[in-house]
């Protein structure tokens, strides 16, 4: 079961492109890439609300974003498929 998709939205329907840039208040282009993370609501802790852990996940794509903004879109392309490759005949 997958808990995290991120595609281009130029390759989402119409209808769910408007339904995200209905959540986040603003256009989104369509090479830029729209992330969904489901998290099973027992993960959150109770001493923090969705929105303190919203700007934590916020902060860490953020991060990670940063470490990577010099690799080239076809670069990293390659390795997702590489790792998908591997992972389908893991199993098998």
């Amino acid at each position: 079961m997958q808990n995290v998709s991120t595609q281009k939205a130029g390759d989402l329907p119409q209808g769910v492109k408007s339904a995200i840039e209905q959540l986040l208040g603003r256009p989104v282009g369509a090479d830029e890439e729209v992330s969904v993370v489901a998290v099973p609501p027992r993960q959150f802790p109770p001493s923090q609300s969705r929105e303190a852990v919203a700007q934590k996940l916020d902060a860490f794509l953020n991060r990670r974003a940063a470490k990577v903004g010099d690799i080239s879109d076809e670069d990293l392309d390659a390795v997702v498929d590489d790792a998908v490759d591997f992972v389908r005949h893991r199993r098998r």
